[in-house]
């Protein structure tokens, strides 16, 4: 009997081990939060404009796309506001732009701005679309605007003024996803340590303190994974993992032997 239960707590812990692993192989895609619900408007004077399949721009499907159009612009311009399910704060915001067949550039965006709201309520953070914002991707003619707001806020609207250069068949937006800043995952097995999430571990500095604030163990990792300097009790403890950037780390972990 002692054996076969032995035999289960093994096969469990074998099964949580390799649950850990996938988790943290599949953490940044599983943490994305795509917007689920969208308003687009026309403003001011702006004949012919609009937004074309609009929902398109919703969900996590990053080959769909909405099209911005601009008519006539006399004092006015279209607008598209993509809504997250909650609000969040602390998140990065990555919107999937792009055109028919016209390479992007920010001078070609000179007339893009993006603004984030809380519930109703616009956070006062618009901004022109800017060389730090805009990341290229391999086809020309996509792109992703990112960036880290200050405030919470579960929307982000994108606006498209007079001042746009020819766009040809109209300004694309494929998704719009808020993505949670870095995260570390723990799993302690015989005195190994394994690491996971979306921190950069290479060449990073890792401590462990137990609840009394004493320093255990430090090393600076050359995998994801660390041996302890001497055997500690069985418990919980405190880790904190210094990356190359010199940004840190923390989270708890039970340590098991």
């Amino acid at each position: 009997m002692k054996s076969i239960l032995l035999s289960k707590s093994r096969l469990f812990q074998a099964a949580l081990f390799l649950a850990f692993l996938f988790q943290s192989n599949n953490s940044q895609a599983q943490s994305r939060i795509y917007a689920n619900d969208q308003h687009s408007n026309v403003y001011g004077v702006c004949l012919g404009c609009g937004v074309q399949n609009p929902l398109n721009a919703v969900g996590d499907n990053e080959d769909n796309y909405s099209t911005m159009v601009m008519g006539t612009v006399l004092l006015g311009g279209v607008e598209q506001t993509l809504r997250f399910p909650e609000v969040r704060i602390n998140t990065k915001l990555v919107i999937g732009i792009g055109t028919n067949n016209i390479p992007l550039t920010v001078q070609l965006l000179s007339g893009v701005y993006i603004e984030t709201m809380s519930g109703t309520t616009a956070n006062n953070d618009s901004q022109m679309i800017s060389a730090s914002l805009l990341k290229l991707a391999d086809t020309p003619n996509r792109a992703t605007i990112e960036l880290t707001p200050a405030s919470s806020y579960n929307a982000v609207k994108i606006r498209l003024s007079g001042g746009v250069l020819s766009l040809g068949g109209g300004f694309r937006v494929y998704y719009a996803y808020q993505d949670p800043l870095s995260t570390i995952m723990a799993y302690s097995k015989a005195g190994q340590v394994t690491l996971g999430g979306t921190v950069p571990l290479e060449g990073a500095q890792v401590t462990l303190r137990n609840t009394s604030g004493k320093e255990v163990h430090r090393s600076t990792l050359k995998s994801n994974t660390f041996e302890l300097s001497t055997p500690q009790p069985e418990g919980i403890y405190i880790l904190t993992v210094e990356a190359k950037d010199k940004k840190t780390y923390t989270r708890k972990i039970r340590i098991t032997n």
